[in-house]
């Protein structure tokens, strides 16, 4: 005779999976209303809780996206977005390095100087 084994996991690590048998699982107890197995339990707490984490769920994938378009739109005024490079014009990045070559010609065997610019000097000497 052949043994069967039944295994039913509730996926803790994806959200919107488990807030979805959660939906399905609060309409069923709905549907059968006093006939359900789970009156037991404190249904109206687990509806409240699973409304309120949804509601947070979206929100949080909203801000992601308006973060995530922020940040995109700060990389490309710093110069650092994966399209640009140190030679890209109107840019933090750009205009550091500018300054800096500048400050390094004025400032030849005293470059620990730019240290004063805010930059971080570091000089080593070879033997």
């Amino acid at each position: 005779m052949t043994k069967t084994s039944v295994k039913i996991e509730i996926p803790d690590s994806m959200p919107d999976v488990l807030t979805k048998i959660g939906e399905d699982l609060l309409k069923k107890h709905l549907e059968l209303g006093e006939a359900s197995p789970l009156s037991e339990l404190d249904m109206e707490t687990f509806a409240e809780k699973l409304k309120y984490g949804i509601t947070r769920r979206e929100g949080a994938k909203i801000l992601r996206e308006h973060a995530e378009i922020l940040n995109q739109r700060a990389c490309l005024s710093i110069g650092i977005d994966k399209s640009q490079n140190a030679r890209t014009p109107g840019t933090v990045y750009s205009t550091l390095m500018r300054a800096r070559d500048i400050l390094m010609g004025m400032n030849r065997s005293q470059e620990q100087n730019l240290s004063e610019w805010g930059f971080d000097v570091v000089v080593s000497k070879a033997v």
